[in-house]
């Protein structure tokens, strides 16, 4: 195919814009979304202005079912987890910090006012809005009970018990939107909505205070808190989870010891960009990496100084760009010397947002069939391009092989290497494939490929997805593709940068309304 020009586009010409979806726009189906590890750590540290111990959040690993660790669908609670929340709980309520949430119920008596006031007052930012009736009663009839039985420290005692009940309730690790369904998110769930979404935490006291005064019922309103929630560092946050969950860094091994350095590089280099009020689709082709001295050796390169740092690459070719980052090689690569399909695979699906059939019963015996064919030495290109040339197997890697060869020059750690096993310049020719482009578009190196990513409308509606679905807890499916085109065209029209995408979203039916339950 490599120089095949038939029915291909020239280098340097793209695929023309998406059209519009015909299918008619329905909002998410109400999920209850459980707040992920880092969510609950964060959510708490900044409520407590304090750090908590290291064994306090030692929490089981997510679980990845959906792509991203927020997607409600994908997540379970065991029993040991169930268990490490109650310890997270034990931990919260010894801090400096609840004794001051504590302080705000202006009282430190046992009666029925008092319980009532530690009750509202702790409710507010671990429940992220008032209590009902129902809770209340719950609430200061625990606190009655427990300072009835404690002589030495009844107040102190009864207002831990409260906290640690509350911290172990669904209204505090689950993200649950119970009002109106069908109807526009208002006041504190429109709040709690809002700063998950900006911030990976809770609402603040003045989030809080705007959805209590009715700011946030309105989406000139919503925009005006965005506005403010925007300017404040936690956005980072979002930055380095997207990037860990989208480029799948949390499972890299660590067989090296470099998975820290991989990790953070990866997220530095995404998060830059986030930030700034730029097209983020400026990222995949940006001549720039973010490196440690490490990384940089494996790279090719010089190292400039201690830690991250970011390398200047306009005169170094192949290399640069979000996707060429190490960690993202790495996450987007299997171990094992399967890279083409997995670097294929994974650009398919978090690129171009299209999925592979699952592969045939018969899928080793049709493998043992070609490679024993090829020669003892054959490199992973060859074994590709002998794959693509049966029919039982090109039906498939048609669509995917082709644009991960571009990468042949990254090792599975992301090191740029330019000779191949057998000690041959490593060929980095390829074309993406009609499937997920329209039409096949060649390129003569990854330099080229990254050009016409980074162009792509098709990748802009992708990336632009995937964005809305983390932030969202949800997997977006076709009844959300009409408002993801919509996000999609206003952000880009007013730039095309992640406060464009996010802006844009606030305002949109899809983050405004839930599906209605019958």
């Amino acid at each position: 195919m490599a120089g095949d020009t038939n029915g291909v586009l020239p280098p340097g010409a793209f695929e023309p814009p998406l059209g519009f979806p015909d299918t008619p726009f329905a909002p998410v189906a109400p999920v209850a979304r459980r707040l992920t590890n880092a969510e609950l750590v964060f959510t708490l540290e900044d409520l407590l202005a304090e750090s908590l111990p290291a064994a306090a959040v030692a929490m089981l690993p997510e679980v990845q079912a959906e792509g991203f660790e927020t997607v409600a669908t994908g997540q379970s609670v065991s029993e040991q987890q169930a268990f490490a929340f109650q310890a997270l709980a034990r931990a919260v309520v010894q801090a400096e910090g609840f004794a001051q949430l504590v302080d705000a119920a202006g009282c430190t008596g046992t009666g029925m006012a008092c319980a009532t006031a530690v009750a509202d007052a702790l409710a507010l930012p671990f429940f992220r809005r008032p209590l009902d009736d129902r809770e209340r009663a719950l609430f200061t009839g625990l606190f009655r009970a427990v300072a009835s039985e404690d002589v030495e420290r009844p107040f102190e005692r009864a207002a831990q018990a409260v906290g640690e009940a509350m911290l172990q309730s669904p209204p505090f690790l689950y993200l649950v939107e119970d009002e109106r369904s069908g109807q526009p998110l208002r006041g504190h769930a429109m709040a709690a909505r809002l700063s998950y979404l900006v911030w990976k935490s809770g609402p603040d006291a003045a989030l809080l205070a705007a959805a209590e005064d009715g700011e946030l019922d309105a989406p000139a309103g919503v925009l005006a808190a965005l506005e403010r929630m925007l300017d404040d560092p936690r956005t980072s946050r979002v930055h380095e989870r997207f990037v860990v969950d989208w480029a799948r860094l949390a499972k890299i091994p660590d067989d090296d010891g470099l998975k820290g350095e991989l990790l953070a590089s990866a997220a530095a280099f995404y998060a830059a960009h986030a930030r700034a009020d730029d097209d983020l689709l400026r990222m995949i082709d940006d001549p720039s990496a973010m490196l440690t001295p490490a990384l940089a050796e494996a790279y090719g390169l010089e190292p400039s100084g201690e830690g991250i740092r970011r390398y200047d690459l306009e005169a170094v070719p192949g290399r640069g760009g979000l996707l060429a980052q190490p960690g993202v090689i790495a996450g987007m690569t299997n171990a094992d010397g399967g890279a083409i399909v997995a670097r294929g695979l994974f650009l398919q699906r978090q690129l171009f947002c299209g999925e592979a059939p699952d592969p045939p019963d018969t899928l080793q015996e049709a493998i043992d069939a070609f490679v024993g064919e090829l020669p003892e030495d054959a490199t992973y290109r060859e074994i590709a391009e002998a794959r693509l040339a049966r029919p039982e197997c090109g039906a498939c890697h048609a669509d995917f092989d082709p644009i991960a060869y571009g990468f042949e020059a990254f090792d599975y750690r992301g090191g740029h290497r330019t000779l191949d096993t057998n000690g041959e310049p490593v060929r980095v020719d390829g074309w993406i494939p009609q499937a997920l482009a329209g039409r096949p578009i060649p390129f003569g190196d990854y330099d080229e490929l990254a050009t016409s990513l980074a162009r792509s409308p098709r990748v802009r509606r992708c990336l632009t997805r995937r964005i809305l679905e983390h932030g969202l807890g949800a997997t977006l499916g076709e009844a959300q593709d009409r408002a993801v085109a919509e996000i999609t065209d206003e952000a880009e029209a007013a730039g095309g940068s992640w406060r464009a995408i996010v802006r844009a979203l606030v305002v949109h039916d899809l983050f405004r309304t839930r599906e209605p339950v019958e």
